[in-house]
């Protein structure tokens, strides 16, 4: 997580965030669980936004406008004389 103004970098030091080393983004507590870390990111967020301060939460999950769209094929005309459907044929003996 990043953060741009001191009441975001203060915002996230009270749900438990550290600073990186290098002090330009900020990572949850050590030892949280999957439900966890869900908690101190929902409440850092619902946090954020009741002062007004905008947060955008990134899983690191690909969604649907992330993923290319395939390349379309050509469409392949039918080739050889046409035939008559199954039901139609005639059978001989």
């Amino acid at each position: 997580m990043t953060a741009e103004t001191t009441t975001a970098r203060s915002l996230l030091e009270q749900h438990g965030f550290t600073p990186t080393a290098d002090g330009s983004s900020y990572r949850p507590q050590d030892g949280l669980d999957e439900r966890g870390l869900l908690g101190v990111v929902t409440a850092a967020e619902a946090h954020a936004y009741a002062h007004g301060l905008s947060a955008r939460v990134d899983l690191g999950i690909p969604t649907p406008a992330d993923i290319p769209a395939a390349a379309r094929r050509p469409s392949t005309a039918a080739t050889g004389s046409l035939t008559a459907p199954p039901s139609a044929r005639r059978r001989t003996r």
